[in-house]
């Protein structure tokens, strides 16, 4: 059972998925946050051409590698309530609870990609919910559907996860365990999981729902904001770039330095590269108020070679961090905290976001107390565009608030540029979007 899950830990961290496409890739190509050169791979992608070739192997690669992975943990679900009592201490637990809350993860990932917006339309065709192992066709269910299945598992893989040792350890001996589990689809990162699904439907009681599932994220504390000791040394190799202490889940990338190398430093094939342009870059850190000091500006823009280019994934052997790509933020489950609560206590979803910035060394620059509700909601999305440039998550913010104009591209944002194509294969058996 250890060697499926770790199995299926691997095929996540493939380029295919979280080692590139589905993080610093495709999806963050589909943010408009690069400026992409001339003769790259993605330009068809930046202009949501999702036909042509080769963007369409990328996004088939997902589907299909997304529900192999799903299909490992049905077969491990499938035999792991056979016998229990082969298990030690809580392992049985652990395993189940972790197999039930990455197969949710992944159907939900798959959801976002290839299906409407719940806001859009909650009775659309959703994506087949995969429960079993077995060679006959999942019939596709709706993506109300699939959020009540996803809320189902995911319910149940947090009562499971109660033995996770994340989850009972006290907050301030939380160091070296979190450092491990959040290798680990942990408690936290089903409890962050779901607060991502109640916000995805987004009604009033989903959102009362997502603030209690990020609050206790929040307040339980066995996360902590990256020292700025780790931010402010002399030694480049030892600047903690992806904020590690704050992972709620991390996928383990072997070779990262090389793998990243080719589009994130001054290369000789120019048109792998990824980068926002300069104008850009001052642009999402609002240099022109006086926020060159925030962290995430000043050490993950930096000089390869005579360009200043993206730096976030920049990887030193033997350095202080590196290996690893984010999934789930800390952070976020403020941002989601925030939106829950503009509505109910303004105030308080001010604190949420000031929480963030006051930790990402904009100390000087507190938010007002007292901003509108739409001031609230415009900086909670230039928090989300500030941490997580290169990491994927832009896109489905605009898709689940029906971004109309998305910044960056001329093109209209609709279900042609939410909705990426299922596999033809797919469309044979009887499934749409």
């Amino acid at each position: 059972y250890e060697d499926q899950l770790i199995g299926v830990y691997k095929r996540m961290s493939a380029t295919s998925l979280y080692g590139k496409e589905m993080t610093f890739g495709l999806m963050e190509v589909l943010s408009q946050n690069y400026e992409l050169p001339t003769g790259s791979a993605y330009e068809e992608a930046a202009k949501y051409n999702y036909r042509n070739i080769g963007i369409r192997s990328i996004v088939d690669a997902i589907w299909l590698e997304m529900y192999s992975a799903i299909a490992n943990l049905n077969i491990m679900l499938k035999y792991i309530d056979k016998d229990p009592s082969i298990f030690s201490g809580d392992n049985y637990a652990i395993y189940k609870g972790e197999a039930l809350g990455l197969r949710a993860f992944l159907h939900f990932e798959l959801l976002r990609i290839f299906a409407p917006a719940y806001t859009s339309n909650p009775n659309a065709g959703g994506i087949p919910y995969v429960t079993r192992y077995m060679t006959g066709v999942t019939p596709q269910s709706t993506v109300a559907e699939v959020t009540d299945l996803l809320i189902r598992d995911l319910t149940m893989a947090l009562t499971l996860l109660e033995a996770d040792p994340l989850y009972s350890i006290e907050a301030n001996e939380a160091y070296s365990t979190r450092n491990v589990r959040s290798y680990r689809f942990n408690y936290y990162a089903v409890a962050a999981t779901l607060a991502r699904v109640y916000q995805w439907r987004g009604t009033a009681a989903d959102m009362a729902e997502a603030l209690k599932y990020a609050t206790k994220v929040i307040e339980d504390a066995k996360f902590s904001w990256v020292h700025y000791s780790s931010m402010q040394s002399q030694n480049p190799s030892e600047w903690d770039r992806l904020f590690s202490s704050e992972l709620i889940f991390r996928l383990a990338i072997t070779d990262m330095d090389e793998e990243v190398e080719p589009y994130f430093y001054d290369n000789t094939d120019k048109t792998k590269r990824l980068s926002p342009s300069v104008v850009q870059w001052e642009g999402i850190y609002e240099f022109e108020k006086g926020y060159g000091a925030d962290w995430r500006y000043e050490k993950n823009w930096q000089y390869s070679g005579s360009d200043p280019i993206f730096a976030k994934y920049w990887q030193y052997e033997n350095g202080s961090y590196g290996g690893f790509v984010p999934v789930i933020r800390w952070s976020e489950m403020h941002y989601i905290a925030a939106e829950a609560s503009v509505a109910t206590d303004p105030q308080k979803a001010v604190h949420y976001v000031d929480t963030v910035r006051y930790n990402r060394y904009l100390r000087d620059f507190p938010l007002d107390k007292n901003l509108s509700e739409e001031r609230i909601k415009e900086e909670i999305y230039k928090e989300y565009r500030k941490e997580m440039i290169g990491e994927g998550q832009l896109f489905y913010y605009y898709k689940r608030l029906k971004y109309m104009n998305i910044p960056g591209s001329a093109i209209s944002g609709n279900d042609d540029v939410y909705v990426l194509p299922m596999p033809d294969n797919e469309i044979e058996f009887g499934n749409r979007n």
